[in-house]
Formats: structure tokens, C-alpha cells, sequence
């Protein structure tokens, strides 16, 4: 029956486990001295090898010679746990078996003795899938847990594992690998398959594994199987859709030279190529990654996994730039990589946000606005409260359905002053206007790295200079990222009799502490 070469190289002792050397060293002493958790937590992205280690885990327990930090793998019970069929060793996905139904059938089948042996181990994986009810009925077990029974969970996201089922773990942080020990491990693993490849197409591998052993290993197979001629770097390019990096050199070099019409050209190139777009944008934003170092320090290159040939060719290119327009374009990249999760609509996605990058800015000198601590002239309050009794609106009021009507124009301003930030804002909505009297807006959670770009005091300045021209009113923008898409927040739609709620020149002048003149 034919395996998948991830299978048929996953690990089968701790001896076997790359890059994971401080997980193992301490799971192996624990075994040595016998001091063995009843649950234990493996976190860290996809493909580090946590639900591999649980299994080893699960092994070294229930050898025949074991407790032990070598099991024999020659035993029943380390060959039916290696393939899968023990009767002692449950795996559980928590992703399709995430109720509380299910964990209380956990519950109550652990308080039962193995059946043979020496532990019931349950691997729960993405045991951050549980619901609420499914959690708090497996801290019951976790709480009072029989001696027979050792809970192995993993992760790829502990942050939402509650803090009552962590604090009864021992938790475990894989790493992504890095790109020395995947290559390493890739020409082990070509050279037992009795396949030639070069170093280029191992180092390409690596890079776009991103740290996942097991996707690197799935890549290497796809090459393999295609052709069993060497495999070269260009060969391994074409067959997984990646431009070459000549191409992505073509386009930083357009992009520098801000040439729209060839940048223009290698975009449609790259739809007419059938090339993969996300995988474009990820090859686009480790050019400018290392753009940007090298040009902070030329002596980073020494630590890149680049050739001296492409040292050579990049550091010419950083001529092209400024450290800013570097940042900016990488800021743009990162929303691109993100909007290109979602395939519709992809050519248009990319020209949307590559096309402006290739226009010139004007340099603006941003300026903080202050308001005057003095009045010059006594402040004429009785006009104010005269129109308010007429009904007239007032200079300085403000709503939330103003804001959402010229919030494109405000947009329209700051483009034409400074286009990455403009790019940036439109991916923030307009949440509220607080107590405070700042505007609140809102960003997605995984763009938290625009939150801090808006927030820099030269970026916050132009923004709320420009409101100021356009609304009349002063006032403060405040940046919240949340947990999904950000919509607006309108009290007034809740309570169609309530009276609109407006920022009146009162609100603004307390807010500021400053004081109206003529």
C-alpha cells in the first residue's frame, strides 16, 4: 500500500526528531527519573512534530521495558501504537469531536484501567477546538486524574486554551524549524530515495515550507514524483508556481525605479503564467525583508540564506530605496498576503495594491496640532445658546453619519499627501466615538501590524490634520484591533426615538481644555 513520504519518514523515536532538541531532552529526563506529568500541553505551528513527539511519548510510557527514553519499537504494544491500533492509546481530533457529548465519553471511559497497558493515553489534537462545555468538562478529569490515565494535547494555537486546563499542563513550545536543519534533513531523505537534487531546490523547499517540516517533506515528494532527473532549482520553480527570482528582481527593480508600465507588464505576466499569486506575494515580501536589512546593515547578509551572487545584485537594488519606502511597501505586502487568502478577484486585488506603489509621494512634514492653552478673546457663549434654542446646529457638531459621508473624502486627502497611509486607513472602520471624545477606529486582530504603523506620531498627525480641515471639529484618533471584521457601532440604531447624539462644541472644548474665540 503506497505512504506518503511524510509518513514513511515521520519519526519513531525522540533520537529521530529534528530541531525540537529541548523538548526532547526534558521529556526524556522526566522518563529517566520518572517523574511523568498526567498531562502535558505540545504548542507551535503545523508540522514541528508535536502530535509525532506525543506518539513517541505514548511509546516510551507503555514499552515492555518502559517507563523508557528508548523505547524498543519491537514490542506489541510500540508496534500497534506506531501504526495506529492500540487499544490504549487514543487519538482524538478536536476539531470534528469538539462537544461536550464526546468529552464526557472521554471522562468516563478513563476512570476505566487499560486494557493491556501500563497507560490509557488520550492525544487530543487541536484541543483548542473544544467548545466552552467540552473544556469544563475535561478540567474535571484533569482535576482529580486517575493513575492510569496521561492526557497529551496539542496545539497550534494556545492562546485559546482557557488558563484553568493550562495551569494543570506542562506545556511545551515547538519552534519552526529553520532553513539549515529542513535542508539537511530534505537531502537525507532525497539521497535514501535515490534522488538527485540540487541545492537551490532545497533551499527554495525551505523557504517555502516556512518552518513545517511536514510541508517541506509533501513539496520534496511533489518533485519527486514528477521527474526522476535531477531536480533543479528553476525545474522545482516552474512545477510549484513560483516566479523566478530574476522575475521577482525585475519586479523590485520597476518598483524602484517607480516604471508602473513594466511593473504593469510582470503583473499580467503573472496571471497569463498561471503562476500562484499568494505565492508571488510571499516571494515579493522576502525580497523587500531582505532588502530592508541589508540596507540597515550590509553585514546581515552573512545571516540570509541568499547566495553572493543574489548579495551582490540585492544590495545594488537597495540603492533604489529609502528605509520608508522599504517599510511602506512591506506594510502593503503583509495587507496584500492577507487579501489573497481569499482567491476571488486576485489579478485585481494585486493591481489595486501594487499598482499605487509604483507612483512618487509628495513629502509632507507632518504637524502635531495643538490647541491654544489662552483665550485671546473672551468667549461668546450666549450666541452658541441662543441658536441651540432657534434649533440650529452649531459650528463644531458633530455625528457618526457625518463621518461615515465624507469618510471617503478624507481618504481622497490623505492619498493625495501620503498613499501608503491612505492604503493603510481604508483598512480601518469607524467604530464609535468614546467618552473620551477620541474616535475610535477599528482594525482586524491579525492586521495588528498596521495598528502600529497608524499609531507612529508622524502617521497620526497628518491624519488628524486632515480631519480638522475636513470636519472643522479638532480630535484624536485612537486605533482597537478586534476580534473579527470591524463594523460600526451606532447606539442610535437601537433606539430609533432616542435623540441623535452630537459632539458639540462644549464636548470638544473640554475634551481639548480649550476655550472658543472669535
Amino acid at each position: 500500500m503506497p505512504v506518503a513520504l511524510y509518513r514513511k519518514w515521520r519519526p519513531q523515536t525522540f533520537e529521530e526528531v529534528v530541531g525540537q532538541e529541548h523538548i526532547v531532552i526534558t521529556l526524556q529526563n522526566s522518563l529517566k527519573y520518572a517523574h511523568i506529568g498526567h498531562a502535558y500541553l505540545f504548542a507551535g505551528p503545523r508540522g514541528t512534530g508535536k502530535t509525532t513527539v506525543a506518539r513517541i511519548l505514548a511509546k516510551a510510557l507503555n514499552c515492555a521495558k518502559g517507563p523508557t527514553p528508548t523505547p524498543c519499537l519491537k514490542c506489541e504494544s510500540c508496534v500497534e501504537i506506531a501504526e495506529g491500533r492500540s487499544i490504549d492509546v487514543i487519538e482524538i481530533d478536536a476539531a470534528s469531536n469538539r462537544g461536550i457529548d464526546e468529552i464526557r465519553d472521554i471522562r468516563e471511559k478513563a476512570r476505566l484501567l487499560p486494557v493491556r497497558d501500563r497507560y490509557k493515553v488520550y492525544i487530543i489534537d487541536e484541543v483548542h477546538m473544544l467548545t466552552n462545555e467540552a473544556f469544563n468538562a475535561l478540567l474535571k478529569i484533569l482535576e482529580e486524574p486517575p493513575e492510569h490515565v496521561i492526557f497529551i494535547m496539542a496545539t497550534t494555537e494556545p492562546q485559546k486554551v482557557p488558563l484553568t486546563i493550562l495551569s494543570r499542563c506542562q506545556r511545551f513550545d515547538f519552534r519552526r524549524l529553520t532553513r539549515d536543519e529542513i535542508i539537511k534533513q530534505l537531502a537525507k531523505i532525497a539521497e535514501s530515495e535515490g534522488a538527485k537534487i540540487s541545492e537551490g531546490a532545497l533551499r527554495l523547499i525551505a523557504i517555502q515550507s516556512q518552518g513545517s517540516m511536514r510541508d517541506a517533506i509533501s513539496l520534496l515528494e511533489q518533485l519527486l514524483v514528477y521527474s526522476d532527473q535531477e531536480i533543479t532549482e528553476d525545474f522545482a520553480r516552474n512545477l510549484l508556481g513560483l516566479p523566478t527570482y530574476e522575475f521577482t528582481y525585475k519586479f523590485a527593480k520597476a518598483l524602484g525605479e517607480y516604471n508602473i508600465l513594466e511593473g504593469y507588464s510582470l503583473l499580467q505576466q503573472v496571471f497569463q503564467m498561471g503562476k500562484n499569486p499568494q505565492q508571488f506575494a510571499r516571494e515579493l515580501l522576502q525580497h523587500f525583508r531582505n532588502l530592508l536589512l541589508l540596507k540597515a546593515d550590509e553585514r546581515i547578509g552573512n545571516l540570509l540564506s541568499i547566495t553572493q551572487e543574489e548579495f551582490e545584485e540585492l544590495m545594488e537594488e537597495t540603492k533604489l530605496y529609502t528605509m520608508q519606502r522599504l517599510q511602506d511597501i512591506i506594510d502593503q505586502l503583509l495587507i496584500l498576503e492577507n487579501r489573497l487568502r481569499d482567491l476571488t478577484n486576485a489579478p485585481l486585488v494585486m493591481e489595486m495594491i501594487l499598482l499605487p506603489l509604483f507612483m512618487k509621494e509628495e513629502t509632507v512634514e507632518a504637524q502635531i496640532i495643538q490647541t491654544p492653552t489662552q483665550p485671546t478673546t473672551p468667549i461668546k457663549t450666549e450666541e452658541k445658546e441662543e441658536k441651540e434654542k432657534r434649533g440650529e446646529s452649531t459650528p463644531g457638531t458633530l455625528n457618526i453619519d457625518e463621518l461615515l459621508d465624507k469618510w471617503p473624502q478624507l481618504l481622497a486627502k490623505i492619498k493625495k499627501r501620503k498613499i501608503s497611509l491612505e492604503a493603510m486607513l481604508r483598512e480601518a472602520r469607524i467604530i464609535e466615538i468614546d467618552q473620551e471624545g477620541k474616535l475610535v477606529l477599528g482594525l482586524p486582530k491579525n492586521f495588528s501590524f498596521l495598528k502600529e504603523r497608524l499609531e507612529e506620531k508622524p502617521n497620526r498627525a497628518l491624519i488628524e490634520e486632515e480631519f480638522k480641515k475636513l470636519y472643522g471639529v479638532p480630535i484624536q484618533v485612537k486605533f482597537i484591533t478586534v476580534e473579527e471584521n470591524p463594523i460600526l457601532k451606532n447606539p442610535e440604531k437601537e433606539d430609533p426615538k432616542k435623540e441623535e447624539k452630537k459632539l458639540s462644541t462644549d464636548d470638544v472644548k473640554n475634551m481639548f481644555k480649550g476655550k472658543l474665540i472669535e
